[in-house]
């Protein structure tokens, strides 16, 4: 059973605050209070998900009381409610936190879309929450965010994983999951967490150029040498992890002299005569199953298994679209605090566009898509038009065919107002022609959802 939502009611005319309890009481728990004072001492007891503040109380403003409610931990959404729709107090109530607002005397169909709007940005809010205090949990990591089952039992077997100094862990999944982020969670929780922690991506240079980055050279080892040779990675990481991503990539020779590195804990570097002990753990990445790799001869079997000792897969974004939402509102809160913006959330059409896309670039492109619009884009919502880029891509996500909504499309053409037309009036229909309700449905807001009402001729 779906758990029900308390929601405040701050406001001093009684009649008013029963006229909103008998509409919300029976899918929600309500609270009231007849002043700022007793709503505010409430909302500290309770823990409202949602605040209904008029702006008009007996012991204050409504706007002067909002910071304070916003300030709470957790802080409840605000919708404020006001007599006059006045611009002045409508733009301070954005700007100071407020969600929407509702003017007296409220409209019915208004009233439960703009509640529901609001309960689904609080219970968003909430998830994002919960979801850091269990990685917090996972003692101390706030940045891997995720509710998807298999993303969890990656993270957890990490985190296990990371009790052992030594052991092995090859971390696979596509490009721009979080192969890294998995596996600086390992190494922060390991025992050689004070030590350094050193990235390199072997797809990133030519073989000569990698075993130089990892075992370093002595002087004069090759024409272009600096003068007093150079430490490796291997020797920076002494006593910490070494991290070694899309290690497919390794050139064969490179990879039996990784082999001996993990099993003797020295190597030479190049042009080098002289052994040096080194004391690291050794983890590593690939985009593809290293394994079948292996078993087709491009990869050593041995140093498979020196590797993996503990395999991570880690889900594909498309295979968490529960958790885009969330990972979409984390990026917003980054950006906002690094661009001075305030961004409060996603319209259905922004909502619609980023769980339909496929994501191929994964988190990292999400992450990206996210801080383009923070940057570019001045409003206070995520729209669709902000998106605009995603809508061809979205092909390959789950948007649903044409023909699932049963259009028939006749050989000589047909306008796209008129197909738009007629999926509104059906959608009107199928909805008992209730407004809020149809808009809801076509996840269209209700102001562009009655102008089209209006464009088609509907009596509104």
């Amino acid at each position: 059973m779906r758990e029900k939502h308390k929601i405040l009611i701050v406001d001093d005319e009684a009649p008013f605050r029963s006229a909103l309890r008998r509409l919300l009481e029976k899918n929600h728990i309500v609270l009231e209070a007849g002043t700022g004072a007793e709503g505010f001492q409430m909302a500290e007891r309770d823990e409202p998900d949602l605040v209904l503040l008029d702006i008009g109380l007996p012991d204050g403003s409504g706007l002067e009381l909002l910071p304070r409610f916003k300030e709470l931990r957790p802080s409840p959404t605000v919708v404020m409610i006001t007599a006059y729709e006045r611009v002045k107090d409508v733009v301070m109530a954005i700007k100071r936190g407020a969600f929407d607002y509702l003017v007296k005397p409220v409209d019915i169909d208004e009233f439960e879309l703009t509640i529901q709007n609001a309960l689904d940005h609080a219970g968003l809010k909430n998830e994002v929450s919960r979801l850091r205090q269990e990685l917090h949990r996972l003692q101390g990591v706030t940045r891997l965010i995720g509710s998807n089952p298999r993303f969890l039992e990656a993270q957890m077997l990490a985190v296990k994983s990371a009790q052992s100094r030594d052991a092995g862990v090859l971390i696979q999944g596509e490009s721009g999951a979080g192969k890294e982020l998995i596996a600086r969670l390992i190494h922060t929780n390991s025992p050689r967490s004070a030590y350094p922690f050193v990235a390199l991506n072997c797809a990133a240079f030519t073989t000569e150029i990698i075993e130089s980055e990892l075992f370093g050279y002595e002087k004069g080892a090759f024409t272009g040498a600096k003068t007093e040779g150079k430490e490796g990675l291997l020797q920076v990481a002494d006593g910490g992890t070494l991290f070694l991503d899309e290690i497919v990539d390794l050139n064969p020779e490179i990879q039996a002299k990784l082999l001996r590195v993990m099993e003797e804990k020295e190597f030479f570097a190049v042009g080098g005569t002289r052994k040096r002990k080194v004391d690291i753990r050794i983890l590593s990445a690939c985009n593809q199953d290293l394994w079948q790799v292996a078993e087709q001869g491009s990869f050593r079997k041995d140093l498979y298994f020196r590797l993996a000792t503990i395999r991570i897969d880690l889900p594909a974004l498309r295979e968490r679209q529960d958790d885009i939402m969330a990972l979409a509102m984390t990026f917003m809160e980054e950006f906002n605090d690094k661009y001075a913006k305030r961004f409060r959330g996603f319209s259905p059409e922004a909502e619609r566009l980023l769980t339909a896309y496929s994501w191929p670039g994964n988190v990292r492109e999400l992450r990206n898509t996210i801080e383009r619009v923070i940057l570019l884009e001045n409003e206070e919502t995520v729209l669709g038009r902000h998106l605009h880029f995603l809508e061809p891509a979205a092909e390959g996500g789950t948007a649903a065919p044409v023909e699932k909504f049963g259009l028939e499309l006749p050989d000589e053409g047909i306008g796209l107002e008129e197909i738009e037309r007629n999926v509104i009036l059906r959608a009107f229909e199928k909805c008992g022609k209730n407004k809020s309700k149809t808009a809801r449905f076509l996840k269209l807001p209700r102001h562009i959802f009655l102008y089209r009402l209006k464009k088609y001729g509907v009596e509104t």
